[in-house]
């Protein structure tokens, strides 16, 4: 049994994996939400597990220097621990952190952010951290899979598949297409997108006959595509954030939470201030940019996806921006920044080697850098301050009740 309560373990006398199991109490939480335990010097990675808790383990990853388990029993529980109310939870892996209460997962995200930022860049940094208003309800889109005629989820980490009926992360409007959905039978499709807020866009691929389609959604859906073909009402969705009104073409790039998007943008806006020149690197649909026009004399949006610069000039004429262009091209073959202020989002894997190289030799006395992911954004803070110093970091719960944060940080040129 346990010695101060710091481990048990149980070796069965053959080694299959399947039968591995340890009891053992968690020392902290991994930047992706595991909960790590050490046995023996050995690392054992554990999921949907919190610091404090004693836990019987299941070791499905067994290797030289770490294992990797799931819990079976929890035989002491942090008293940040709470129920879940998705039926799917730890299925599909969606709502992933949803087993523990909401403003001790912003305790837990901010604390993993810190380190990260802290290990990786040798910044010491206490960022606000900005909440949503609500846990659930606040994307403006879901992928989903089909199974057996009717929608579905992938499993994490597999190519699995589970039937759900609802998704309680998505918008009221968006669960309602759902329900409807799952009343066709949809076999032969392949992928179903569904995105919006009050206008719906629904995106499917595969083989099915349209009629179908429109006859079950029509007057309650914006729009149809079927394989990248509009079969039914308008060619963009739209949604609305601030004052500003954005066109979503199927393929192009939108933050999922309509809620949280306008206080991001308002604290990009407050650390990129006022100037002449704006670049927007991985601009999207141009939202950023947008959004940021009236503080700049000319902005320039840059964007590899041909869809997303589609809808930032689409954007640009719905919100009558006349100080912002837009090029489609790839942010590394950028040769030559210039601008007085740079914005860049780039995607989770974060900037590659020439566009820091760029920035680094660029004459822009500020960088703002958005960031879904720490760990990259830790890695390329730690080499652009060859140039330019970490001033301040904020960071949204953009996707509760997941493990993933966004970060907005504040980076000025040193003189």
């Amino acid at each position: 049994m346990v010695k101060n309560a710091n481990i048990y373990i149980f070796f069965y006398l053959w080694y299959d994996i399947d039968v591995m199991r340890m009891i053992v109490k968690i020392d902290k939480l991994a930047h992706n939400f595991k909960g790590i335990a050490r046995v023996n010097d050995k690392v054992v990675f554990v999921e949907d597990v919190l610091p404090m808790e004693i836990v019987d383990v299941r070791i499905v990853k067994d290797k030289k220097h770490y294992s990797e388990g799931v819990s079976t029993n929890i035989i002491e529980k942090n008293s940040d621990r709470v129920d879940s109310i998705c039926p799917y939870f730890k299925e599909c892996g969606g709502c992933s952190t949803c087993y523990i209460k909401y403003d001790k997962a912003l305790i837990y995200k901010k604390s993993i952010v810190k380190d990260i930022i802290k290990k990786y860049a040798g910044y010491d940094v206490d960022p606000e951290i900005i909440s949503n208003y609500q846990e659930y309800k606040y994307r403006n889109k879901v992928t989903l899979r089909v199974l057996n005629g009717n929608l579905a989820y992938t499993k994490e980490g597999s190519n699995e598949l589970i039937n759900i009926n609802k998704c309680y992360l998505v918008n009221d409007n968006i669960n309602n297409i759902i329900s409807t959905l799952n009343n066709i039978d949809l076999t032969g499709l392949s992928e179903v997108i569904i995105r919006g807020t009050d206008d719906i866009m629904v995106i499917l691929y595969g083989d099915i006959d349209s009629s179908i389609i429109i006859n079950e959604l029509k007057g309650k859906v914006n729009s149809i595509v079927l394989n990248d073909k509009v079969i039914y009402g308008n060619e963009y969705t739209t949604i609305k954030v601030g004052k500003y009104k954005y066109g979503i073409y199927p393929r192009s790039f939108f933050q999922v939470n309509t809620d949280m998007i306008s206080k991001l943008y308002d604290k990009v806006l407050e650390y990129a201030g006022t100037s002449k020149t704006l670049t927007d690197l991985y601009c999207g649909a141009g939202t950023i940019g947008i959004y940021l026009a009236k503080n700049f004399d000319t902005v320039k949006g840059i964007e590899i996806n041909k869809a997303a610069i589609d809808s930032a000039n689409l954007n640009k004429k719905i919100n009558n921006i006349n100080n912002i262009s837009f090029e489609c091209k790839g942010a590394n073959e950028i040769s030559n920044i210039s601008s007085d202020v740079v914005v860049v989002d780039p995607p989770r894997s974060g900037l590659d080697k020439k566009t820091i190289n760029t920035l680094l030799d660029s004459s822009s006395k500020k960088i703002v850098y958005v960031s879904c992911d720490p760990i990259t954004l830790a890695r390329d803070l730690n080499i652009l301050k060859e140039r330019y110093e970490l001033k301040d970091i904020t960071l949204f719960d953009m996707f509760p009740n997941t493990r993933h944060i966004e970060t907005v940080c504040n980076l000025d040129r040193k003189n």
